[in-house]
């Protein structure tokens, strides 16, 4: 090696003794002795601050005689007056430097974005000299500008380890933080190298460690706002900093060699081709171009394997799924041009997206020319991707959450036509799943106050939250979906019309004809005899075809009677309808069930239809007089080319837009049917109130009814528990053709609203002689938590037991029951869903048990009665052989038994064909009546988004009906007020014209004249004349040629339809009472105790 001279001398390859040294060592021990010394003044100050003298907690002050615990033993006196300054001088330095270094204060900010840049510009000087020798020296007669740039850096970076010195808590932890290991293998060579004139590349790689506060400053930069980012950024800053600062070591042991040997191993590698080792060794590949040849090399590659492989193993996933779930889930939606577009979120899951798109996108709809954009904060499962990979057309899902503003905007909320909130309708905790319910409702209101909200909730109680907030209007089509209150009115009025659940659950969900005659074309032989033309399951199927429609009617219909329009619709167009919505003379909507003679139909009037599908209803719109004569077919009811039905085309276009004016419907009297006649508000008849009721009879003060102030209901003074407990036999004996309501709660158990099962059977539209009695049988403590909602009815009564006790049920007279209503505990304690049901289902075999044994109870009785009279007769066996000829006595009770889960249906009847798989209504339970679920009840928020009055034409027929005021003072708790002075036109307003659901019998009543093989159209117009209106049949099940005692639902059955003896009608009436002809005084007034 050749002896440079001075000018050319560069590193080792100078022969000069001075120039060929090695003095990496000094360059190390610099570091290693700072790191030694900083410890161990950090050891040495806390032992002496730790001696008893020269602890302030511990010293005592010496005596007179210069006596005391420590005197003598210390000759420094800390005790000094001015050693609290000195440590308030501590205390008050230590805070300014953390301020200055708190990312909180602007020079912080600053100071922080500063230091960060000047170490990314010492690792870029780092890369730079890893070309060069890895120790060198540095000629005094020119100067070298990366090192003098790099010293600079070094000596800001003294002065930041300074003002993190003196802010750090603990001074031990201080020295082993990341950011000081990183200045004490930087700095301390930096002064050895000003003092011998070498520079040694050591662990300056160390510097690219400041990787890991990117993410800090991006978020100070507001770059990185959101959460995945910011996890991304961390995650690929540890990944790169181990990368790169594990290249930097390799590639100084490999370049220099082992010191054993002098170094003579070394081998020439690159800074790049030493990134490029460790990224093939951190991947497990390892291809063996490029492999360690020093022992050191060995050792650190050994360690790298075991340490940084495992960040990278840990860490690669997570940066998969976040940069892949980002690509999927993340963006902006971009509205599709001519479309318009909702917004689901709430919850989210296969179950209840599987539900609302079948109803929501059912082709009887005609043509969905809307986009379904979901918004929810967790990763779809698979079965969910699956589903949206069946309607990528329709269907977008965007991960978010609804109460951040950005994520509303990314999915375009202000230009959406609604927002639909879905619930989980099983949630063990319900007053809590409401409770996000209504601050989802806020949060979009917050974001846009004219957005139209479609919200589901489970406790009928929480939608008086709703009511508190100012953007909430029905104006704007918000409505509310109440679980509780349509599930136990659906129940209630099945005790007044078996079947009649499952008729109004099949009405609003969408099923075609096509789907019903697939289910008979795939049947297995088995059901061959009753999936037949003359099978009760064609029957039924028939019904379930129907949907309920709205549609604007036909200026042919102008000046007709609605009795009239209804049997031109039921004869020309094969169409029932059943309501129809009108302006009253205040300008209000109102919506009128099986409407009178004295309503008559005008322009602008709506329609609500029973129909297979939108297509068929469309003919109320098209039907014209002059085109559309008594010889056109049915089927050929379309649009014609009259000058009228064009000029109604632009009204109709008009009709159903959400938005125009923004105002959807107006302030609308659930029920309520109205004279021309002035009628006080509700307000000023609560501001009358003086006394209990109205009276309509001129019965006895005992027997005289009573009615809350809004005069829907039925009302008695409040009474408590222990007044409405059955306790003695003798009031049991009373029991007949009662109600009895099985409850499965207890005091821990969530509510269910019995207030709702209640009503719809207390509503005024009832005589007060012909409300069942109803029983609620559960526990005590349960009960009693609703007591305070269900006080003010009369007729009210509870049995403390257990719906599993066969003595208790048998105390409450089942046997002479009208219903037996076994509802669901939804304890929300089991996870095996055939567990979820457990109590009703054994409630339910329970009482089919209990009828069983009361057959042969009263079999025993009639032989014992038959063998007094004549024990010959007796003793020759025709007593036994008639009763075993005819069979054992059958004593049915109707019930209905609500279930959670759908699939349990199959447990109720061992007698039936159903299969697991089979859906609720093809089941034969369903299709009886007697089993209920609130999976029904999914396609409510779809029908409600399409047709918003379709909900409150639900809601009035089976609720009892119901208005804003009562739902004001029913939120507020407490006694249910009592009613007013009410005149005598309000009286027929709120009693006579409201509508009943009821189930006539054919031969009976106004059904006399018409025997078995009558068609169903002629029983359907002699009802109409009557004032009554036929929705369907509930009829005797006939399997295998025997009939049961179960009967099944037919819906709007055709004109042709034979009708049997033993047939009951659906229908809706009137209310009628003979005391309302007779002669009442202006106002009536009744104070009577019921």
């Amino acid at each position: 090696m050749l002896n440079h001279s001075i000018k050319r001398c560069y590193g080792p390859e100078c022969e000069d003794v001075v120039c060929t040294g090695r003095y990496w060592w000094l360059f190390l021990a610099s570091s290693l002795v700072t790191l030694a010394v900083g410890t161990g003044l950090v050891f040495l100050v806390r032992f002496i601050t730790r001696l008893p003298c020269l602890n302030r907690r511990r010293h005592h002050v010496a005596g007179p005689d210069g006596s005391g615990c420590c005197a003598g033993i210390c000759p420094i006196n800390l005790l000094e007056k001015n050693a609290e300054a000195e440590i308030h001088s501590i205390e008050a330095a230590k805070d300014w430097a953390t301020r200055l270094l708190s990312a909180q204060s602007r020079f912080g900010r600053i100071l922080l974005i500063t230091y960060f840049c000047i170490s990314m510009a010492s690792y870029a000087i780092y890369v730079i000299d890893t070309g060069k020798p890895i120790e060198r020296c540095l000629p005094a007669d020119r100067g070298d500008l990366l090192f003098f740039i790099d010293n600079i850096f070094n000596f800001f970076f003294l002065g930041v380890f300074i003002f993190r010195f003196i802010s750090w808590n603990d001074k031990f932890w201080f020295w082993f933080s990341v950011n000081t290991l990183v200045d004490i293998f930087t700095i301390p060579p930096t002064f050895v190298s000003l003092i011998i004139s070498r520079t040694w590349l050591g662990l300056r790689c160390l510097r690219i460690m400041i990787l890991m506060q990117l993410p800090e400053i991006l978020q100070l930069l507001r770059v990185l706002r959101t959460s995945n980012g910011i996890k991304l950024t961390s995650l690929l800053t540890i990944v790169a900093g181990a990368w790169l600062t594990s290249a930097g070591i390799y590639h100084l042991v490999e370049n220099s060699g082992d010191p054993w040997i002098n170094f003579n191993n070394s081998q020439s590698l690159t800074y790049g081709q030493c990134i490029y080792i460790t990224v093939v060794t951190m991947s497990t590949v390892g291809y063996g171009d490029l492999t360690p040849k020093t022992t050191c090399g060995t050792i650190f590659i050994i360690f790298f394997i075991l340490g940084v492989l495992a960040i990278f193993a840990s860490a690669l996933p997570e940066i998969v799924e976040i940069v892949g779930k980002g690509n999927k889930y993340s963006g902006v939606y971009e509205p599709v041009k001519g479309k318009k577009h909702i917004v689901v979120c709430g919850h989210i899951t296969y179950d209840s997206v599987s539900n609302f798109l079948k109803d929501f996108l059912h082709i009887d709809r005609d043509v969905v020319n809307v986009n379904i954009v979901l918004l929810d904060t967790t990763d779809p499962d698979l079965e969910l991707q699956a589903l949206f990979r069946r309607h990528f057309t329709k269907m977008r899902y965007f991960q978010g959450s609804v109460f951040n503003p950005s994520d509303l905007q990314r999915v375009k909320l202000n230009e959406s036509d609604a927002c639909l909130i879905l619930c989980n309708k099983y949630s063990p905790r319900p007053d809590t799943e409401d409770s996000g319910q209504i601050m989802r409702v806020i949060s979009i209101k917050n974001f846009n106050p004219e957005m139209r909200v479609i919200v589901q909730l489970i406790q009928d109680h929480s939608k008086t939250h709703l009511l508190n907030i100012p953007s909430w209007n029905q104006a704007y089509g918000d409505d509310v979906i109440c679980i509780a209150a349509l599930k136990l009115g659906f129940i209630a009025q099945t005790c007044l019309a078996p079947g009649f659940s499952t008729m109004m659950a099949n009405l609003f969900a969408m099923r075609s004809s096509s789907e019903t005659q697939s289910v008979v074309k795939n049947a297995s032989s088995p059901a061959e005899t009753y999936l037949s033309p003359e099978g009760w399951m064609s029957h039924y199927l028939h019904g379930c075809g129907n949907e309920i429609y709205t549609e604007s009617l036909s200026r042919a219909f102008d000046g007709m009677t609605a009795p009239e329009m209804v049997k031109e619709c039921f004869i020309k167009l094969k169409l029932l309808l059943i309501a129809v919505q009108q302006n009253n003379e205040f300008d209000e909507t109102e919506i009128i069930i099986n409407p009178g003679p004295y309503i008559t139909i005008n322009q602008g009037t709506v329609g609500f239809f029973l129909a297979p599908d939108a297509t068929e209803a469309k003919r109320a719109y098209y039907y014209c007089r002059a085109c559309h004569s008594e010889g056109v077919e049915v089927e050929k009811i379309w649009k014609c080319e009259c000058k009228e039905c064009e000029s109604l085309d632009n009204n109709h276009a008009k009709k159903y837009t959400h938005k125009d004016g923004h105002k959807l419907l107006a302030m609308t009297r659930l029920g309520d049917h109205h004279e021309p006649a002035p009628a006080r508000s509700p307000s000023a008849e609560l501001a009358e109130l003086k006394i209990q009721g109205v009276n309509l009879s001129e019965s006895s003060d005992h027997d005289r009814p009573a009615y809350d102030f809004t005069g829907l209901f039925h009302w008695t003074p409040a009474r408590t528990v222990e007044d409405a407990l059955i306790t003695s036999a003798q009031k049991r004996r009373y029991l007949v053709n009662h109600i009895i309501v099985c409850l499965f709660g207890d005091e821990s158990s969530p509510l269910i609203g019995l207030r709702n099962f209640v009503m719809p059977l207390r509503a005024s539209n009832f005589k007060y002689e012909d409300l069942r009695t109803i029983v609620f049988l559960g526990n005590i403590k349960y009960i009693e938590r609703e007591w305070d909602k269900i006080m003010n009815f009369p007729k009210v009564f509870i049995y403390n037991g257990s719906p599993l006790s066969r003595a208790d049920m048998c105390n409450v007279n089942v046997h002479q029951s009208a219903m037996c209503v076994i509802l669901s505990a939804n304890l929300g304690d089991s996870v095996e869903q055939g567990l979820q049901d457990k109590e009703t289902i054994l409630s339910s075999l329970n009482l089919k048990s209990i009828m069983a044994a009361g057959a042969h109870s009263r079999r025993s009785k009639i032989i014992a009665a038959y063998a007094a009279e004549s024990p010959t007769r007796l003793n020759g066996g025709s007593i036994k052989r008639s009763l075993s000829t005819q069979g054992t006595p059958k004593i049915t009770v109707p019930m209905i038994t609500e279930l959670v889960n759908d699939v349990n249906v199959q447990f109720l009847d061992d007698d039936d064909e159903d299969d697991p798989d089979t859906e609720l209504y093809l089941t034969q339970p369903f299709a009886c009546g007697t089993a209920f679920a609130v999976s029904v009840l999914d396609s409510l928020m779809s029908a409600t988004y399409f047709n918003a009055h379709s909900l409150t034409l639900i809601r009035t027929m089976i609720t009892g009906g119901t208005n804003a005021d009562l739902e004001e003072i029913l939120a507020e708790g407490g006694e249910l007020p009592p009613g007013v002075q009410i005149s005598r036109t309000r009286l027929k307003e709120l009693l006579r014209d409201r509508c009943t659901v009821a189930q006539l019998s054919i031969g009976t009543g106004v059904f006399q004249q018409f025997k078995e093989g009558a068609a169903y159209g002629s029983l359907f117009l002699h009802a109409l004349e009557s004032g009554i209106l036929c929705l369907g049949i509930y009829r005797n099940l006939i399997i295998a040629g025997k009939s049961s005692s179960k009967r099944y639902v037919i819906t709007n059955p055709p004109q042709d339809f034979d009708i049997l003896a033993g047939d009951r009608i659906f229908c809706l009436k009137h209310f009628e009472d003979l005391n309302m002809n007779k002669e009442i005084p202006e106002t009536a007034l009744i104070g009577s105790d019921l």
